[in-house]
């Protein structure tokens, strides 16, 4: 273990306070670190050469905090430890009393890596490229300005699914599938499924339904409304703008997130705790 990169939550006390036991422990160990803020979208000369270099990066805030995190470190095939300093924290495994111990794990190669499948977005206008990103959790298409329905075709490989009239549609990794799909009434999918959830946002219909399709398949989604303020966002925090006849095209990635786990806490137990399953 030579570099550890460590992601705090922008403007959070709390986060900077738990990062310093990190950082003395570190500096004890002759461990190099750097720290980025949440926040950052661009990155100086010195930072950006040490990111393909990380050894492990942990994170301190909640799930976006990791979120943001596995957008940049993911590519490098960088290993992540999620430290929940949030609410829910479905995907920050772990607590601040953790750190260290969870460390000492990985240093020791006592540890399990759980692999989270990744969507790539692409955008093509007028049938040129326009824009791609690549998110863990989610890509969601909805109105920008005053809220009205939209209208998108969807499609799944060669099948064409529908045409939905709705606020908008979410696509979901399994990831994703206990973040705002969840809340629109898509089901969960097991975090190391291979699979993506297709959620239309309050439809005007009531035989519009969330689906399952195989992360194998391209979804594409066709923007048919004119005249709109639509925009596309990823994982909560990267957004975009589209226009009539856009399309644009998810595929699972060839990129994973690779989270950390000491396999004490299972996906089942996580669920059971934060929706409250035990009765």
């Amino acid at each position: 273990m030579n570099l550890v990169g460590i992601v705090i939550k922008s403007k959070s006390l709390k986060a900077n306070k738990a990062a310093e036991t990190l950082v003395n422990y570190l500096e004890l160990k002759a461990i190099g670190y750097f720290i980025i803020n949440s926040k950052e979208t661009a990155f100086n000369e010195e930072v950006q050469q040490k990111i393909p270099l990380t050894n492990l990066c942990v994170t301190f805030g909640g799930d976006g905090t990791l979120l943001y995190a596995a957008r940049i470190f993911s590519q490098h095939e960088v290993p992540i430890i999620g430290v929940n300093l949030g609410r829910l924290g479905f995907i920050t495994e772990f607590s601040e009393a953790d750190v260290l111990e969870c460390l000492e794990c990985v240093i020791n190669e006592n540890n399990e890596f759980e692999d989270r499948i990744m969507v790539d977005v692409q955008v093509f206008r007028d049938g040129s490229y326009l824009y791609r990103s690549t998110g863990l959790n989610d890509l969601i298409i909805n109105t920008g300005g005053i809220s009205r329905l939209i209208q998108l075709e969807v499609s799944s490989g060669k099948n064409k699914i529908g045409s939905y009239r709705a606020d908008g549609i979410i696509v979901a990794t399994p990831t994703g599938s206990t973040a705002y799909s969840l809340s629109a009434g898509g089901p969960i999918l097991a975090p190391t499924m291979s699979a993506f959830v297709i959620c239309p946002i309050c439809p005007h219909s009531l035989g519009a339904r969330p689906l399952v399709v195989p992360s194998e398949e391209r979804v594409m989604i066709k923007i048919m409304s004119e005249d709109m303020e639509i925009m596309g966002t990823i994982d909560g925090q990267v957004a975009f703008d589209l226009e009539f006849m856009d399309e644009v095209y998810i595929e699972k990635s060839k990129t994973v997130t690779k989270l950390v786990s000491l396999g004490t806490r299972r996906f089942y137990d996580i669920v059971n705790e934060k929706l409250y399953w035990k009765g």
